[in-house]
């Protein structure tokens, strides 16, 4: 863990009192990232230096260095950094000691103020989700306002959210899904389909099956979005995404769910490439299934 050097300004009973008073850290957080409670308790004088880690000094805010795998930008625009996810990539830190994730390598590769400030906000600039194990499109809104304006009317300006999926066994279908789904377990872990759950509707169209693999390629355009969503809707009609094994899907490299093309009032992104994905598929470019 990598630690800072402080100036105390003001003498304090106690470290933790000035932690809580002249820096608003929060009870729950000093004792999450300074576990030495006689260190806590100690009194601090006036001029006098203290270390403090770095965890607790830039806590909400996005670590500026990147130790992950490199991740594709599709295209910059002066509203938009649309990225292509790898799988195994989570989206945003859980705190400062993280420097993995998506959020990670975008500010390590541009200047963002936002980035570079403190906020509760965990996603703040990712328009939407991405479980880690799923690949592909994800939009990253560089101001603040616009981010939060095409939150509130995500559903009206997200015009085409398409994903590709490779599932086991055959399936034939093009048609519309419809299914009411709820969070179970601990924390909502699984999805599962229930009646008293949120309604949910994917229009899902087979593309290719591989009687070698007993695999087939399908298209899954989402009209609504719930955790978990095409990942349930699959598994409920029989057929699993390949290496999706929390939903019944027969283990694999990894989970071949794909966020294939996003379009935004006017503007769409595609992310043709994942070498896995292609490689499964013997192809140059997921393009090629349509």
């Amino acid at each position: 863990m990598k630690h800072n050097n402080l100036c105390i300004l003001k003498s304090h009973k106690t470290l933790k009192e000035f932690l809580n008073k002249e820096l608003l850290f929060s009870s729950n957080l000093i004792k999450k990232t300074i576990t030495n409670k006689k260190f806590l308790q100690k009194s601090v004088a006036k001029r006098e230096e203290i270390t403090i880690p770095m965890e607790l000094l830039n806590s909400n805010q996005v670590n500026p260095d990147y130790d992950g795998i490199e991740i594709e930008v599709i295209e910059e625009t002066d509203d938009f950094i649309v990225l292509n996810k790898p799988e195994g990539v989570h989206g945003h830190p859980l705190d400062y000691s993280e420097n993995g994730t998506v959020l990670n390598f975008v500010r390590s590769k541009f200047v963002l103020e936002d980035l570079g400030l403190s906020s509760i906000e965990k996603e703040r600039g990712l328009l939407y989700r991405l479980d880690e194990l799923t690949s592909g499109v994800l939009i990253y809104v560089k101001n603040p306002s616009l981010h939060e304006k095409l939150r509130e009317d995500f559903s009206e300006v997200m015009k085409t959210k398409s994903y590709l999926a490779i599932v086991d066994g055959k399936l034939e279908i093009d048609s519309e899904v419809k299914n009411y789904l709820k969070g179970s377990g601990e924390k909502g872990s699984q999805v599962i389909v229930d009646d008293s759950g949120v309604r949910c509707i994917s229009h899902i169209k087979s593309l290719k099956y591989n009687d070698e693999s007993d695999t087939t390629v399908v298209q899954v355009a989402l009209k609504t979005g719930f955790r978990h969503q095409i990942r349930v809707q699959l598994s409920h009609l029989g057929n699993p995404i390949h290496g999706d094994t929390l939903y019944g899907g027969k283990s694999s490299d990894r989970m071949y769910l794909h966020a294939f093309e996003y379009c935004l009032e006017g503007q769409c992104w595609r992310a043709d490439k994942n070498l896995l994905f292609c490689n499964f598929l013997n192809l140059d470019s997921l393009s090629n299934m349509l």
